[in-house]
């Protein structure tokens, strides 16, 4: 029989006794444990539950097949999901991917840090420490029942990645309760307006505008009949290959990155940014047609897999379609740069309807909604100058197109939220509550 967690919420008061022991086992300086509470606020006639949670070492691991480096590897005896430190670039791609919040980065350490199983324990026959110190027996480890596993929450995210973990709680039953009133819980959870914080994305904003805005021009001047100017190339592509390494903690080994091109997307999109650079500026430099036209099908590709890095991530379809995705932003840089009127108010109006879609659907209110309508009526202003015949090199078209692109980078990363145990406790919370004002 599979063995793993054993985790009963009726037995679970959210004394975090696992949290700590597990820190004090490994000296840890994050916490790779942690307690989700669902209806952290005890609000009535709903279930307050809590869970204890940490890397459920899945049969089909995310974490582990979309490292770029390969540190993540799976150990042989126990099958514990392990990190090796010394691969570890900090690049942060497997929290994305984990929908269970298992990786946590170490702002010391500059890397990540997660459950180890207590594997090197668990070899001589000694149960993970977290176990141990359980005082109401709702967590244990051990071997799996025959059983399907009934009564699984609907928020516990993705389990066809086997996680092995089995819940043998009743959710009709009420929990055990040691703290009253409102719970406070470990971790805050996603903040609850539309303005989700991008500060530590920027270096990504940065990187994925100027690779879009470097294959599109380079496009744009093959159709023009033109090779692109050598310098513009080059230090646009330099700086965004530069400012891109400023997203993980370890700068000076994202070398490992291209350890995992068959498995990891970020593994090959870092591949073939090095590919389409080296390609493009060898072509523009010596003037040769035929490389200039592999370096633009490079670019496009390059393009594609920058996308897919947030679809594997995301896993939902959330973010497949929106307007900010670096291939149709190129494609609308194209048609504006050279002219075609046909094909920018076709992809414009497809982005157009999608950010009011979104808009619709999200209901956005506040600076929030203003600076993306602020960023539609760029969109919408480009279009009537192009249509009424003014030249497209103009620099306050030029300008306001440019802005409102990046600000459609921007909103792609606010609006991107990978599956997360945490979101989806928020989102079933507020459907549940929104089901009983109907009912």
């Amino acid at each position: 029989m599979p063995e793993g967690f054993i985790f009963n919420h009726n037995k679970c008061v959210s004394c975090r006794a696992c949290t700590a022991a597990c820190i004090l086992e490994n000296g840890w300086t994050v916490s790779p444990r942690l307690i989700y509470t669902y209806n952290s606020n005890a609000i009535s006639a709903q279930p307050l539950v809590n869970i204890s949670l940490a890397c459920n070492h899945c049969k089909e691991a995310v974490c582990l097949t979309g490292c770029p480096t390969g540190s993540y590897f799976r150990e042989a005896v126990t099958g514990a999901i392990l990190v090796d430190d010394s691969k570890c670039i900090g690049c942060k791609y497997c929290q994305w991917n984990c929908p269970y919040d298992a990786p946590k980065f170490d702002s010391k350490k500059r890397i990540i840090g997660k459950c180890n199983l207590c594997y090197s324990g668990l070899i001589e026959d000694r149960l993970p420490a977290c176990t141990n110190a359980c005082p109401t027996g709702a967590l244990k480890f051990g071997e799996f029942s025959e059983a399907a596993p009934e009564n699984i929450p609907e928020w516990i995210p993705d389990k066809n990645l086997n996680p092995s973990i089995e819940f043998t709680g009743n959710m009709n039953v009420v929990p055990l309760r040691i703290i009253p009133g409102k719970i406070i819980e470990n971790e805050k959870n996603e903040p609850e307006n539309d303005e989700k914080s991008i500060t530590g994305e920027w270096s990504l904003i940065g990187f994925s505008f100027l690779s879009t805005l470097s294959v599109s021009s380079l496009i744009s001047s093959i159709i023009n009949g033109n090779f692109p100017n050598f310098i513009l190339l080059i230090s646009t592509i330099f700086l965004a290959g530069f400012i891109s390494i400023f997203h993980v903690g370890r700068a000076m080994g994202s070398w490992r990155s291209l350890a995992k091109l068959k498995t990891s997307p970020l593994s090959r999109e870092i591949a073939a940014f090095f590919i389409y650079s080296s390609v493009s500026l060898f072509a523009v430099f010596f003037e040769l047609p035929g490389f200039l036209i592999a370096s633009s099908v490079i670019g496009l590709i390059l393009l594609i897999l920058i996308d897919s890095v947030y679809i594997y991530a995301d896993r939902r379809n959330s973010i497949i379609t929106h307007s900010g995705q670096t291939f149709l932003s190129s494609l609308l840089i194209i048609s504006f740069f050279t002219g075609s009127e046909i094909p920018f108010i076709f992809i414009a109006l497809i982005k157009i309807v999608i950010s009011v879609f979104n808009l619709s659907v999200n209901r956005l209110t506040g600076s929030s909604f203003g600076i993306r309508f602020l960023r539609l009526a760029f969109l919408v202003v480009t279009g009537i100058s192009l249509i009424a015949g003014f030249s497209y090199h103009d620099p306050v078209i030029v300008t306001l197109f440019l802005t409102g692109e990046f600000l459609d980078r921007m909103f792609f990363y606010i609006d991107f939220n990978p599956m997360n145990i945490k979101i989806l406790i928020k989102n079933n919370l507020i459907f549940e509550k929104d089901e009983k004002k109907r009912g």
